[in-house]
C-alpha cells in the first residue's frame, strides 16, 4: 500500500519536482519555495525603493530575507531524509552518483544560463574571477561574495550543503550502526545539535572578535538553518507510518494555523521591537545579531511544519499552500531567485520607484515591474531549460524506461478502446 502511494505522488509530480525513489513527495513545499523566492524578492525591492528604510512596513521588508533561512531549513529537510529514512527503515541509502546527478541538474543548468546571459545583457559586476562564480565558490572571499549574481551567495551555500550532506549521512550510519532504533535518533538528534551550536557559537565569536566575517556566508555560519531542517526531516522519518502521533504532531494536524500565527508574532515582535537596521549594511549588537539568526530559523521551522504533518487535512495554511498560482510560483521559483536581483538593479538605474506619485508607490511599481520580467525569465528558464534537463535526474536508463512504460500503456489503451462502428 505504502509502495502504491509512493509512486502515486511521484508519478502526479513533474519531473524537477519528482523525489528519490522509494520516498514520499510533501507537495506543499513547491509552494513553501515559491513563498521563499517571493519574500526575497520583496526584500530587495524594499532596499532599492527606499521602502525598508522609510516606509512604515518597511521594518517587515527589511527582514523578509527571512527567505534565505527557509530555503535552508526547506533543503536540509527534504534531502537529508531520503537518507535518515533509509536508514530507520533499512533500506539501501541514495547512491551518491544518483544524488549527485539529481543536484547538479537541478542547480547548475539554470544557474550558469542566467549568469552567462545576465552578463551579456545588461551587464554583471564580477569581482573575482569568473571562474568562482560558475563554481559555487565566491563565498570564500568577501571581495568576491556580492559580485556577479550577488544573491547567489546562498546558492553557493546550498552547493557546499550538497557536497557535505552525502558524507555526513555516512558518518551517522556508521555511528549508529547495530543501534537500536531509539539510540539511532537520539544519536541523530545529539549530533545535529551539537553541530547547530558550533555554528551559532561561530557566528557569536566572528561578530564578537569582528574577524572572518566571510565565515558568514558560508556553511560553517549558516549550518543552524540547515540543522532545523535536517532535525524535522529525522522526525518526520521516524513518525512514518504511526498510527498516534505525540501531542505536538497532533495540534499541527489539527491546528495548522497556530504554528504560522506563532511563526508570525516572531517575525513582528523581531521586526518592530529588536531596532534592527534596515539598510544594506548596519551596525548590530551581538543580542541583535544572534536573535535576529535564532528568530528566522524559528519561524521558518514553524511556517514548514504544517506542510509535513497532515496536509490532506485542511486548514488555512494548507489551502493557501494548495492554491494554484503560488504552487506555480514553487514551479519557477529558482528562476525567479536567480533571475530578479539584476532587474530589480536594472529598474532602479532607470528609476522606477519614481515613476508614479504618491506615498509606497515606488515600492508597489517596482515590483511589478521586477516581477513582470523577473517571472517571465523564470518561465522561460523552466519550460525551456530546468524541465527538459531534469527529466534525466534520475538517469537516462530510467527515464527510456518511463518512456517505454508511457508508450506501452498509450498502445494497450488504443487496443481495447471501441471503434466508431462498435
Amino acid at each position: 500500500m505504502t509502495e502504491t502511494v509512493l509512486a502515486r505522488s511521484r508519478e502526479a509530480a513533474p519531473d524537477a519536482l519528482k523525489p528519490p525513489p522509494g520516498n514520499p513527495r510533501f507537495p506543499l513545499f513547491d509552494s513553501l519555495r515559491g513563498l521563499a523566492a517571493l519574500a526575497i524578492v520583496l526584500t530587495h525591492v524594499g532596499l532599492a525603493s527606499g521602502a525598508n528604510t522609510s516606509a512604515f512596513y518597511g521594518p517587515m521588508t527589511a527582514r523578509l530575507d527571512v527567505g534565505v533561512t527557509l530555503f535552508f531549513v526547506l533543503s536540509g529537510f527534504l534531502l537529508y531524509r531520503p537518507f535518515v529514512a533509509g536508514r530507520l527503515e533499512g533500506r539501501p541509502a541514495p547512491r551518491v552518483r544518483d544524488y549527485a546527478r539529481r543536484r547538479v541538474l537541478r542547480i547548475v543548468p539554470a544557474y550558469w544560463l542566467a549568469l552567462t546571459v545576465l552578463a551579456i545583457w545588461p551587464g554583471l559586476a564580477f569581482t573575482g574571477p569568473r571562474w568562482t562564480y560558475y563554481g559555487f565558490v565566491q563565498n570564500y572571499d568577501m571581495g568576491w561574495v556580492l559580485g556577479g549574481l550577488g544573491q547567489a551567495w546562498s546558492l553557493a551555500v546550498e552547493a557546499s550543503f550538497y557536497v557535505l550532506l552525502p558524507f555526513y549521512a555516512l558518518v551517522l550510519a556508521r555511528l549508529t550502526r547495530g543501534r537500536s532504533r531509539e539510540r539511532t535518533l537520539r544519536v541523530e538528534l545529539s549530533v545535529l545539535a551539537v553541530l547547530a551550536l558550533a555554528s551559532i557559537a561561530l557566528r557569536w565569536y566572528v561578530h564578537h572578535e569582528q574577524a572572518g566575517t566571510i565565515l558568514l556566508f558560508t556553511i560553517a555560519g549558516t549550518f543552524f538553518w540547515f540543522a532545523l531542517g535536517m532535525g524535522l526531516a529525522v522526525a518526520s522519518a521516524a513518525l512514518s507510518g504511526r498510527e498516534r502521533m505525540p501531542a505536538a504532531v497532533r495540534l499541527v494536524e489539527r491546528a495548522p494555523l497556530a504554528p504560522w500565527i506563532a511563526a508570525a508574532g516572531l517575525f513582528v515582535v523581531m521586526s518592530y521591537t529588536f531596532d534592527l537596521p534596515r539598510g544594506l549594511y548596519g551596525v548590530r549588537t551581538g543580542a541583535q545579531f544572534l536573535g535576529e539568526h535564532l528568530v528566522y530559523g524559528t519561524a521558518s521551522l514553524l511556517f514548514v511544519l504544517p506542510a509535513v504533518w497532515g496536509d490532506r487535512r485542511g486548514g488555512l495554511p494548507r489551502r493557501v499552500l494548495a492554491v494554484r498560482p503560488i504552487a506555480w510560483l514553487g514551479l519557477v521559483s529558482y528562476g525567479l531567485f536567480l533571475w530578479h536581483a539584476r532587474w530589480v538593479e536594472w529598474f532602479t538605474e532607470r528609476g522606477a520607484a519614481g515613476w508614479l506619485p504618491g506615498l509606497g508607490s515606488g515600492f508597489v511599481v517596482m515590483l511589478a515591474c521586477v516581477l513582470a520580467l523577473s517571472l517571465a525569465c523564470a518561465a522561460a528558464s523552466y519550460y525551456a531549460v530546468e524541465r527538459p534537463i531534469l527529466r534525466y535526474k534520475d538517469g537516462f536508463s530510467a527515464r527510456r524506461r518511463r518512456a517505454a512504460s508511457v508508450r506501452h500503456s498509450a498502445s494497450a489503451r488504443s487496443t481495447t478502446a471501441p471503434t466508431a462502428t462498435q
